[in-house]
């Protein structure tokens, strides 16, 4: 194992920031209501995935988490590595809602 003690009376501290959310801010229900905004807004309903991972303020894992549920149910296609696009059309009149 690595001594990262650079002398033995000091031993060094990793110290993080530790931001507190309230628990519904880092659901997945909440992250996916603000990913559909992004899409929204995407041109052509293309997103980069770590501009959205910027932007909603988590890991990209999290994003993950969400692409892959609506990749599964067919509602976005991945274009490449780090891009999805929305694929649904939606006829004259319907309008993308979600609760």
């Amino acid at each position: 194992m690595l001594d990262l003690n650079l002398d033995d009376d000091v031993p060094v501290v990793k110290k993080t920031l530790k931001v507190k959310r309230p628990r519904f801010d880092a659901s997945l229900v909440y992250l996916t209501r603000k990913f559909m905004d992004l899409v929204k807004r995407a041109p052509d309903g293309v997103l980069d995935l770590n501009d959205v991972a910027t932007a909603l303020g988590v890991q990209k894992r999290r994003v993950y988490d969400i692409t892959s549920v609506l990749d599964g149910i067919d509602l976005i296609q991945k274009r490449s590595k780090n891009h999805i696009q929305w694929v649904v059309k939606l006829s004259q009149g319907q309008i993308l809602t979600y609760q």
